[in-house]
């Protein structure tokens, strides 16, 4: 990876979930547009080796590896970026896990786990964050000299339309909408953006799905370019978000899905 521009020069930005696949991307993205990233991942393998890819191309990047889920972990992401940079800008809620099962067959904990880290570690990130925002935005308020800082959750086609075995993932990808159109007015005369990006790439997740090409057909069908995105094909809709481009959209969802939901 080689650093290139700087649309997102200065700015101190958090991904969840960004050890590996879209986050990955995302952090990568983020760092060559000059940002400096906190890698948040479970898996401190993971996310070291991220943190060393960033550095050796000339990026800043610390590691957080707290499991995201609690009010505790979000607090301890947000300092993480506090303490390393001073500052925190762009936070993007990322992390997810699966657990598909059909309703019936779906446990207590299968439900509570996915909604967990999902919606409720969407929510307390996104509550930390604030929290640290709000007496910023009003003083800068009183100068009238605004800042905009921004939040981008990830949500999916599973939340927007529904998916056969996911009810407890396509329950909380919706309930980020929600969130997401629900920050977007409390947050917007504070000059805080929120935004959601529904992706579909190919990742440790979805590439079992097409590895039988015949059985991969009436899936891949759905798309209307035809197949799965690459994660670095995802990551620019998230640094547009993150960037000053965007500082006059909020409470949006944008597909970056090849034509899954139309």
């Amino acid at each position: 990876m080689q650093l290139m521009t700087n649309r997102l020069e200065g700015k101190a930005c958090i991904v969840t979930g960004s050890g590996r696949g879209i986050g990955l991307a995302i952090v990568r993205a983020f760092a060559a547009e000059g940002a400096r990233v906190v890698v948040n991942d479970v898996d401190k393998d993971a996310a070291e080796t991220a943190v060393a890819e960033l550095s050796s191309a000339g990026g800043e990047a610390v590691a957080n590896c707290e499991p995201i889920g609690s009010v505790a972990a979000a607090e301890s992401v947000v300092q993480s970026s506090l303490d390393a940079f001073g500052r925190l800008d762009v936070l993007v809620n990322n992390a997810g896990v699966l657990r598909d099962k059909m309703t019936h067959t779906m446990t207590e904990d299968d439900f509570d786990v996915v909604v967990g880290v999902h919606l409720k570690g969407t929510w307390a990130c996104g509550r930390a964050a604030i929290q640290h925002w709000r007496p910023l935005a009003k003083n800068e308020s009183e100068s009238g000299v605004p800042t905009y800082r921004k939040i981008i959750n990830v949500t999916s086609a599973s939340g927007l339309m529904g998916a056969v075995g996911q009810a407890n993932y396509a329950a909380a990808k919706m309930g980020i909408v929600g969130l997401t159109k629900t920050w977007a007015k409390e947050l917007g005369r504070l000059n805080i953006n929120v935004n959601a990006i529904a992706p579909a790439a190919l990742t440790a997740m979805t590439e079992p799905l097409v590895q039988d090409p015949e059985a991969a057909k009436p899936r891949l069908a759905r798309f209307a370019l035809g197949r799965y995105g690459e994660p670095e094909e995802i990551a620019p809709s998230f640094v547009f978000f993150a960037s000053k481009d965007s500082n006059y959209i909020t409470g949006q969802v944008l597909c970056v899905d090849g034509g899954l939901v139309i």
